[in-house]
């Protein structure tokens, strides 16, 4: 049984807003609880992906480099699990019919990577794994043809690059956290429909 989707849009909504005051303290409550909202009733590798969201959400609650470290596995393993779980559903091979409908997405993996090439240090190579896996999930995303599932691999894209660039280029927009929230919890509902 699937929980009502207004359930998982009011709790996302709650922590967007907290995201967006700074109120960490008060996420810890909210974060750990968004993907387990949207598992219940979704095929197995659905439940996979958002399980390691969940995961990657715990982690990053902290603040240390191994914090970090940890939540960039889930979720690279999470885009991994996305592209199995997209892949098990019908497909229209957009791609391989437009294959141009991928140009925006390798541009933007190209430019991001360029700008964060001198700023990533040792973080380099598990960046550049993790945006790829990114990108591909995203990609995987748009060749299903489904508008909603597209957009939410696009939206994953936005959270994760703004994070990419607070993180490494010190680039922060007015209520970034809210924007990264919002972008990203948007991407798993997405996703998961």
């Amino acid at each position: 049984m699937r929980i009502p989707r207004s359930a998982y849009a009011v709790l996302a909504a709650a922590d967007v807003a907290l995201a967006t005051r700074r109120l960490d303290k008060l996420r810890r409550f909210t974060k750990p609880l968004l993907m387990p909202a949207l598992i219940p009733g979704r095929d197995r590798t659905t439940q996979q992906a958002l399980a390691l969201g969940c995961a990657g959400d715990v982690a990053l609650l902290g603040t240390s480099q191994a914090a970090f470290t940890a939540g960039l596995g889930c979720f690279l393993l999470g885009h991994v699990t996305w592209i199995r779980a997209l892949r098990q559903r019908p497909s229209t091979a957009l791609l391989r019919r437009r294959p141009l409908l991928a140009a925006p997405y390798v541009a933007a993996w190209l430019g991001l990577n360029a700008v964060l090439w001198s700023r990533t240090g040792r973080d380099r190579v598990p960046v550049l794994a993790y945006s790829m896996a990114l990108t591909s999930m995203a990609l995987t995303a748009l060749d299903t043809g489904d508008v909603r599932t597209a957009a939410g691999g696009t939206a994953f894209l936005i959270s994760d690059t703004l994070l990419a660039l607070e993180r490494f280029a010190d680039i922060t927009l007015p209520g970034h956290e809210g924007l990264v929230m919002a972008t990203y919890t948007s991407a798993q509902a997405l996703l998961a429909d």
